[in-house]
């Protein structure tokens, strides 16, 4: 389906302007098929955000950075961009002493947020390591560990401002015992200080930290107020509460391992109000966060960041991800780690991305967000507003002339049930993807999403990119002025173009302005606003060698393997037995193992008699509507077809006129049945 929108053919608000156009094929019920799906097919992984599951259900709940910034972003953790020197003021050890006190009730809430966990086998060398930690997910009260936040962040903003009070007087440099562990006071000049006080507080100098990570309910504080300091060392909070508030000066950040407002079960913060400021982090680090909250916030100067991997706003499950810069010139750079099917990138989930691992571990939400300035963004794989797999990813730009260069998966892509969202106010901006699937696109039942509000724009990539999508998803570009260019591979699918699947449609939608946009690529790209049903695409066995191999092998370790029509038709008569041997036991398992391509599988390639009986009486008493729609498609009756149409399930629906078609029978009109399904 093709929506090429022209903006000057409405006036109404977005949400307006894309059903009016869905209005003209495929009906805003079509914005509806997401939801419906997840609907009669499965339940979402616990702790999934609220604001991915109110995306999935209304895809135009994706296009206000605002709204889903204020649902995902904890008041309390916006409010450390409102740190001054007003607080409340008073003799400084009167103030310590209250901080500790305060400090000490956030520890204790920490300490009842999750059950001990061995901090010293969660590793991030090789990435995010979500299936070790899912005993996290039973183990972490969010609840006791969110009392836990709102203490120590309140506390520490409300400490960080009394310091700032014109006139404080600081005692002379020394070091002392508490109740939260030992507290440090630096002196007016240089100094180094060690990583094992739960408090630092610093007047001023070019200090060095030695950083290190917390863990076991531990306390790590820093408020240094002046000086150009150095940060050295991992110091990500392993079920421990960390924060950094550096108020002035041009200062270097670096972490060799994860960190710098990194968390796992925990809260870690850096704030840096002023200076033109550097940081350097491997893998998880700049606003990462799992089960927890993590947040770096600048506000102020030119500022460069370096992250490895899985940074710079990212969330994994149960997560919120935050790197916030308020003002300047910045640049942000995300590497990768290999990319295991060796794709054109690496693995990078930076500048606003979040993921989950598919089952039951979903994401977290992961977001840049830059307020001003002329600013450069470049990402590998996954990147600048992606989600993966129930998790919500944004990139935010609030104003400046800025460059966006990834390689794919990127600005504003969600894959396989997520959203990702760029959204960017103002300026001359350059979005640029080496290969595709981005920019404005929805990947399997995922919303992916690019609004630009104003500036002269380019767009650019190879494939699969600009408003499209695949496998019932949503993708959107909506550009709302200025001349703007966009530029495709000649074969790309792409400017509102989405291919059908499970029989419904992949919603894609490009709003601009025609008399100001340029599009290039060798295709005509005007739109086909007719419904058009078409057909999934069957597997290439050509390219499936390998795969086939792996099926012939071991047939009940790779029923799953999308090759396996390609196994039976080349298979002799005594392989095909062990298959289809494989397969009749699989049927008798508890939740059927890879049912839906055994299916697939026995409808290109009928096996015995029993087999299919009993495969066709497995798919129609199903719990789930893939399995009964694949059953009405294939073996339903004409009486049974027709049954099927009551259901609320619309791919039930699909398969049932499917099969109706089928068999010659022409049903009758149905207003249950969606608009996008009334047309032949």
């Amino acid at each position: 389906m093709a929506l090429l929108v022209p903006l000057a053919a409405f006036g109404q608000d977005l949400r307006s302007r894309v059903t009016a156009s869905l209005a003209e094929g495929l009906g805003a019920e079509a914005l509806r098929v997401i939801a419906n799906i997840l609907e009669h097919e499965g339940r979402p992984p616990p702790r999934t955000p609220v604001a991915v599951l109110d995306v999935l259900g209304d895809p135009l709940a994706g296009t206000s950075a605002r709204v889903l910034f204020e649902r995902s972003v904890p008041a309390d953790v916006r409010e450390l961009t409102r740190i001054g020197s007003g607080g409340a003021g008073g003799p400084f050890f009167a103030l310590v002493d209250r901080y500790i006190g305060e400090l000490a009730q956030a520890q204790a809430e920490l300490m009842a947020a999750a059950a001990p966990f061995d901090a010293s086998a969660i590793s991030f060398k090789e990435g995010v390591p979500l299936q070790r930690l899912a005993e996290l997910q039973g183990a972490v009260d969010l609840q006791s560990l969110e009392r836990s936040r709102v203490i120590f962040l309140g506390a520490t903003a409300r400490f960080a401002a009394a310091l700032r009070v014109p006139g404080m007087q600081f005692p002379p440099p020394q070091r002392f015992d508490s109740a939260i562990g030992a507290v440090i006071i630096g002196s007016a000049g240089p100094d180094r200080h060690p990583s094992d006080a739960a408090l630092i507080i610093d007047p001023g100098g070019d200090d060095l930290y030695e950083r290190a990570p917390a863990t076991g309910g531990a306390l790590a504080v820093v408020v240094d107020l002046a000086g150009n300091d150095r940060y050295e060392g991992s110091d990500i909070a392993l079920h421990a509460l960390c924060a950094i508030i550096d108020v002035s000066g041009d200062d270097r950040y670096s972490a060799p391992g994860p960190g710098l407002a990194a968390a796992v079960a925990g809260v870690s913060v850096l704030v840096d109000l002023d200076g033109d400021d550097r940081y350097e982090a491997d893998v998880f680090g700049q606003g990462a966060a799992l089960f927890g909250w993590a947040a770096l916030i600048d506000a102020g100067g030119d500022d460069r960041y370096g992250v490895k991997a899985f940074g710079q706003g990212y969330a994994g499950t149960a997560g919120v991800g935050l790197l916030w810069d308020l003002a300047g010139n910045d640049a942000y750079a995300g590497d990768g780690l290999p990319d295991p099917f060796a794709r054109e990138g690496r693995i990078g989930f930076t500048q606003g991305a979040a993921s989950g691992a598919r089952g039951e571990l979903g994401g977290g939400a992961g977001i840049l967000r830059d307020d001003a300035g002329d600013d450069r963004y470049e990402g590998q794989m996954f990147a600048q507003g992606t989600g993966y797999y129930y998790a919500l990813g944004m990139l935010w730009d609030r104003a400046g002339h800025d460059a966006y260069q990834a390689v794919r998966y990127a600005q504003g892509t969600g894959v396989h049930q997520a959203a990702g969202l760029l959204y960017d106010e103002g300026g001359d901006d350059r979005y640029s993807l080496s290969v595709g699937v981005g920019q404005g696109m929805g990947l399997d039942l995922a919303v992916g999403v690019l609004v630009d509000l104003a500036g002269d724009d380019a767009y650019r990539s190879v494939h699969l990119s600009q408003a499209t999508g695949t496998a019932n998803g949503f993708g959107l570009i909506a550009d709302e002025a200025g001349e703007n260019t966009f530029e495709v591979g000649p074969e790309a699918r792409a400017w509102g173009r989405a291919q059908w699947s499970r029989g419904l449609p992949t919603v894609a939608v490009l709003l601009h302005d025609p008399a100001r946009s340029r599009f290039t690529r060798a295709v005509d790209p005007r739109p086909e606003h007719a419904m058009k049903h078409e057909a999934e695409p069957p597997v290439n066995c050509a390219e499936h060698a390998g795969a086939v191999r792996r099926v012939l092998d071991d047939p009940a370790a790779n029923l799953g393997d999308e090759a396996l029509p390609c196994a039976l038709a080349s298979a002799s008569d005594a392989e095909k037995s062990r298959i289809w041997t494989a397969m009749d036991v699989a049927l008798g398992l508890p939740g059927t193992p890879y049912l839906r391509n055994i299916a697939r599988t026995a409808r290109e390639h009928a096996g015995p008699p029993e087999f299919m009986q009993r495969l066709a009486a497995t798919l129609k008493t199903h719990f789930s509507c893939a399995p009964r729609a694949f059953w009405a498609a294939t073996w339903a009756s004409a009486e049974e077809a027709l049954a099927a149409l009551e259901s609320p399930c619309w791919r039930l629906q699909a398969a049932a006129l499917a099969r109706l078609r089928a068999l010659g029978v022409a049903p009758p009109p149905r207003d249950s049945t969606p608009a996008f399904l009334r047309v032949d």
